[in-house]
């Protein structure tokens, strides 16, 4: 008989915990599980070049000498799936992790990057993975990717959601032989470095056609990093005495779209805003008002026709200091071809 009750009063037990909603240091759950205190994970670092996640994981952390290719476990049907299982790995070390779903499974890493064979984690980012549930297809979802604790130098508010996608090193950029119809040649590249500098790479490109600016925003979403921002006095000096200056070689001379564009926000008015989210540096010694450090051509820009909503730097017999203009998105030209680019990456 006492067996009997046991049995029942367990059954009650399971009973309230399968059905109501579970408290831990709380007789009051507000939630389906209520823990009232510190929850606690399994922490992991691993060092290994290929490396596959196990069930018994959650927060991973990278920290090898070279790159590393992590596989996630397969979402077979038998004997259950494992729908809602959550990994965060932390690359701690100077170099990429690849994760990669099993066999023909996808994971879908943003809105326009979505069943993908593979994704790469950045050295000093972190993310969070999800899976779906499902046993084919899009089996995981990147639910989070962000900057972490990392030395390398990036500008201040850059942000990977506003620009829409990651970029990748310099080292892994894709260059196309021809892009929209026209050829593709890359001029060069060269790193700003030394005190004070960024440590981005800038790398210069000769189209076979002006491309608006939106072309050039694929264009370089398609080489791997983005058309180039200049927040600085400093940064658009080094772009251009290395990049723009007869005496580097590259001999660019026409129009180049920089990333300064404008956007129009529901409910207010537009505003120009850098494609990266990244804020000016401001000079506080100006009067009567302190101002960012731009070098656009007085007057400008001026929304002429209320339709110039893209920026550029002008061709250089047009303007010989090479400042900045305001323009329409669609040109591909004016006084001379937008038919060269100059593309920055973050990281080597």
């Amino acid at each position: 008989m006492k067996k009997k009750l046991i049995i029942i009063s367990f059954g009650l037990f399971l009973f309230s915990f399968t059905y109501g909603q579970v408290g831990i240091n709380t007789s009051n759950p507000g939630s389906t599980l209520d823990i009232n205190g510190s929850f606690a994970t399994p922490y992991k670092a691993v060092s290994a070049a290929s490396y596959t996640l196990l069930k018994t994981e959650h927060y991973l952390d990278f920290r090898g000498a070279s790159a590393s290719i992590w596989s996630l476990p397969a979402a077979l049907p038998s004997p259950a799936t494992f729908g809602g299982r959550i990994y965060e790995i932390r690359n701690g070390s100077n170099f990429d992790i690849t994760v990669v779903p099993n066999g023909s499974e996808k994971i879908d890493v943003s809105n326009i990057s979505i069943a993908q064979s593979s994704f790469t984690i950045p050295a000093g980012y972190y993310t969070v993975l999800k899976n779906t549930g499902l046993t084919s297809g899009t089996t995981w979802v990147v639910s989070l990717i962000t900057q972490g604790n990392t030395a390398k130098s990036l500008s201040s508010g850059f942000s990977t959601s506003i620009l829409g996608y990651m970029p990748v090193k310099h080292s892994q950029r894709t260059i196309p032989t021809t892009f929209d119809g026209v050829s593709v040649t890359e001029v060069g590249c060269k790193k700003w470095s030394g005190t004070g500098a960024n440590g981005h790479t800038y790398c210069a490109y000769q189209l076979g056609g002006g491309k608006s600016f939106y072309d050039t925003f694929k264009f370089a979403k398609q080489v791997g990093g983005y058309i180039i921002t200049m927040t600085s006095d400093n940064e658009r000096q080094f772009v251009n005495t290395n990049i723009l200056a007869n005496t580097s070689g590259y001999n660019l001379n026409n129009n180049i779209w920089i990333g300064y564009n404008k956007v129009a926000y529901p409910g207010n008015s537009t505003e120009f805003t850098w494609i990266t989210g990244e804020d000016w540096t401001i000079d506080w010694t100006t009067s009567p008002n302190s101002t960012p450090q731009n070098f656009f051509a007085d007057g400008e820009p001026n929304n002429g026709n209320n339709e110039e909503g893209s920026c550029h730097i002008y061709y250089k017999s047009g303007n010989s200091s090479r400042q900045w203009n305001d323009l329409k998105g669609s040109s591909t030209s004016y006084g001379s071809l937008f038919d060269q680019v100059i593309v920055e990456f973050n990281e080597d």
